[in-house]
């Protein structure tokens, strides 16, 4: 029988002031990867604390091991586009991005690249997902649209609770793999690089948030879909890698997924423009009241209105 020829592929690790969890995702992936046809490439995010200058010291004589340090903080996808440049021009056939708070659990990567290459309509996969108590925490989500964003607001979900659930995922069984039209977490897929040549798919003018609504329209837009690898198992340490207090966390994260929506709504989801003001105005608003009683969201309440106004150019 003729040897089984071992698709290669390239694994981009984000990181942005999480050494020892980068450590620690690199060790289960060489713990349990067996193929070895890949290559890992770190992209250290201009870590504060200097961890991307301590992994390229430790990983320098690594052939294995590839780190790429930005001398500013591009964001989620601008970093890992750092990382797919590289492994596209070193001809790997397929692209795995993982959070740096990722723990394989076993063969994920090999199991991925089984469901991937059976099944012709997926351009996308990602595996079964733990928290670190051992609760399944991978979704099967639509790609956003007006109905789905406006029945996330909290006013509407207080009337309505579970209609976002209903109208935003799938319900599946987590014994099987599964396909469908959207896209699963972001903290951990794998996509083929035949998929990020045609789609161009990591949009760097969202900095953070809603980047699986942008892969989950481009996916159908090129009639393809994503799945779920059932085999594949590996734990989510989530939130390691944006480390703040209760209070500054909520800033941050309202700042960018109040203003990263409107990017995704307008471009992806095709939302009137006029539509996407008047929610950009509801948000500044309640950034402005917010301002009153709180100093923090008052420094960024300018920078807020420029992200605004930047993202629905």
């Amino acid at each position: 029988m003729p040897e089984k020829i071992v698709k290669s592929f390239a694994i981009i690790i984000l990181n942005y002031n999480t050494f020892d969890d980068t450590v620690c995702c690199i060790e289960s992936i060489r713990k349990y990867t067996t193929n070895d046809v890949y290559k890992i490439y770190i992209v250290d995010n201009n870590s504060l604390d200097k961890s991307g200058d301590k992994l390229a010291q430790k990983y320098e004589k690594d052939d294995e091991i590839s780190v790429i340090i930005s001398d500013v903080n591009l964001g989620f996808s601008g970093g890992n586009n750092i990382g797919i440049k590289s492994a596209l021009n070193d001809g790997f056939e397929y692209v795995y991005l993982l959070n740096s708070d990722i723990i394989l659990l076993n063969d994920a990567f090999a199991n991925m690249q089984k469901a991937l290459e059976d099944n012709e309509t997926a351009a996308v996969v990602g595996p079964s997902i733990y928290s670190p108590d051992n609760k399944y925490v991978q979704y099967a989500r639509k790609g956003i649209t007006l109905a789905t964003y406006l029945s996330s607001q909290r006013s509407v979900e207080t009337i309505c609770p579970s209609l976002n659930k209903k109208l935003r995922y799938y319900s599946y069984s987590p014994d099987e793999d599964f396909v469908f039209d959207g896209m699963v977490s972001g903290c951990c897929f794998g996509m083929s690089a035949a998929f990020i040549k045609t789609a161009e798919c990591m949009d760097d003018k969202v900095f953070m948030y809603y980047e699986e609504d942008i892969l989950a329209h481009l996916l159908k837009k090129y009639g393809k879909k994503a799945m779920i690898a059932s085999q594949a198992q590996v734990v989510h340490n989530e939130g390691s890698s944006t480390k703040k207090s209760s209070t500054d966390r909520l800033l941050f994260t309202r700042f960018y997924r109040w203003s990263s929506v409107l990017y995704v709504l307008k471009k992806y989801a095709n939302v009137n423009g006029f539509v996407c003001k008047l929610i950009s105005l509801r948000n500044i608003t309640i950034w402005g009241l917010l301002s009153l009683r709180s100093k923090k969201y008052s420094e960024k309440f300018v920078a807020f209105i420029k992200e605004n106004k930047r993202v629905l150019k």
